[in-house]
């Protein structure tokens, strides 16, 4: 181990955890372990889990005191829970929260990539546990604590949440490298410093991954250093893609599933199977109907949290879909296999400058008209040709105009000064023909 990894292991991420009072290894040496059981033994597990949650929730939680049975006996009783939707927590917020907390609170607020942003609690327990089977799904593709991350993620806009950042990332030992806006000039800059800095792995979105792959391709360039693993996030991973990562970075790619609200859904292992955190929380994939589909074909994924006790998350509908696929994988895992994942995808916007700009560039404007008292219920960014966009937003008539003036702003300052922006008010945002809510798109 090297000398830097072994500082940032030991003398920053260790204290910093226990200071949280969020000491992963207790539950990452469990999570080691169970990872190999067999599927009756997880299931077994995870039916303690759910009827301890469901006890709970109905005696502590307002919200579930009448949508639960006095008891559950089985794990296919969970079908008869009500599904919980993400306007339930925006709407129902108090009523979903633990009337006895237990434990150290912590509030986190999510992208929003299905139209508006949503926050959740935790307590210092569950974040933990959340914590160490993200550090269990990095052990398969041979990462470890204290390796340096190269980060293709957001930065925000306001100067608080870039300190924020920038603490996170020293804590974590990362770079990151803004996924908001990166020209051919930003991409060139990008590699001379991934170059100095030597990163263990990538992590990040597939779009902006794919961005600094076709720089290095297109220029016949190459990294000085070895890359370990390639970890995508938050977008879809073509298989195209994948070969194209893996031919340049000269490395594996790893996929992970997951969301702010609950944290990893599942990670890819070495095999390439796509493992769901079995021992964390319960994947169902149910049709349009509500009814949940066999193994093996396709549906919406809805995830029950096992660990979250301050706001339980039980039979929360992600609007993505997926397939469980009842097959073993060869790495000896008992977990369930996830896969076929699809519906969240944010397209690239490209300003008149030949500027390319990841979607949730817009979506931390959206979060800074909120933190400024004008509330945006749902949004839809489309351009729809070079130098035209149609905004359309779910606000209410009070404070459309403000909002309206705010954004425009925003985006000629950072955006494009020339752009034609159209601002429409809405009743709701609209799905695509798939089931899909695209909230930001590029139509030409």
């Amino acid at each position: 181990m090297s000398i830097k990894k072994a500082f940032f292991k030991y003398c920053v991420y260790y204290p910093i955890i226990l200071l949280r009072r969020e000491w992963i290894y207790p539950y990452l040496k469990k999570l080691r372990l169970s990872q190999y059981y067999n599927r009756a033994s997880i299931e077994a597990d995870q039916f303690k889990r759910l009827a301890d949650l469901l006890a709970h929730a109905k005696k502590n939680v307002p919200f579930y005191k009448n949508r639960l049975q006095s008891e559950c006996n089985s794990l296919t009783e969970l079908q008869d829970v009500p599904f919980l939707e993400k306007d339930d927590l925006r709407n129902n917020a108090a009523y979903l929260l633990n009337a006895e907390p237990k434990g150290y609170i912590r509030a986190k607020t999510t992208g929003g990539s299905t139209g508006a942003a949503v926050t959740i609690y935790k307590n210092n327990y569950a974040m933990a546990e959340e914590l160490a089977a993200t550090w269990r799904g990095y052990s398969w593709a041979g990462i470890e604590i204290g390796d340096l991350q190269a980060r293709f993620w957001g930065v925000p806009f306001d100067k608080k949440g870039r300190i924020r950042a920038r603490l996170i990332d020293f804590v974590t030992n990362r770079i990151r490298l803004s996924a908001f806006s990166f020209s051919e000039n930003d991409v060139a800059r990008y590699l001379k410093v991934l170059n100095k800095k030597k990163p263990k792995y990538f992590y990040g979105y597939v779009s902006m991954i794919k961005q600094l792959a076709e720089y290095i391709d297109n220029n016949n360039l190459s990294l000085s250093f070895n890359l370990a693993a390639v970890i995508t996030t938050s977008e879809v991973l073509s298989e195209s893609d994948r070969v194209f990562f893996e031919r340049v970075f000269n490395c594996k790619v790893f996929n992970e599933y997951g969301c702010g609200e609950i944290g990893t859904i599942a990670h890819e292992c070495e095999h390439g199977r796509m493992h769901i955190t079995a021992e964390n929380m319960i994947v169902e994939i149910v049709d349009h109907n509500g009814h949940v589909v066999p193994d093996g074909v396709s549906g919406e994924i809805v995830v029950t949290d096992l660990t979250n006790y301050s706001m339980p998350l039980i039979r929360y509908k992600m609007r993505d879909f997926g397939v469980i696929d009842p097959s073993m994988c060869i790495c000896g895992r008992g977990l369930p296999i996830l896969k076929e994942v699809h519906g969240r995808e944010y397209d690239i916007l490209i300003n008149s400058k030949g500027e390319k700009f990841h979607g949730e560039f817009f979506l931390y404007m959206i979060e800074d008209a909120k933190k400024l008292d004008m509330p945006v219920k749902g949004y839809q960014v489309e351009q729809v040709a070079l130098g035209q966009m149609v905004i359309n937003l779910v606000v209410d008539d009070l404070f459309f105009s403000k909002i309206k003036f705010f954004l425009e702003n925003k985006i000629k300052n950072n955006f494009d000064d020339s752009i034609e922006i159209v601002f429409n008010k809405v009743p709701h945002i609209n799905r695509e023909a798939s089931g899909k809510l695209r909230v930001i798109k590029r139509s030409f």
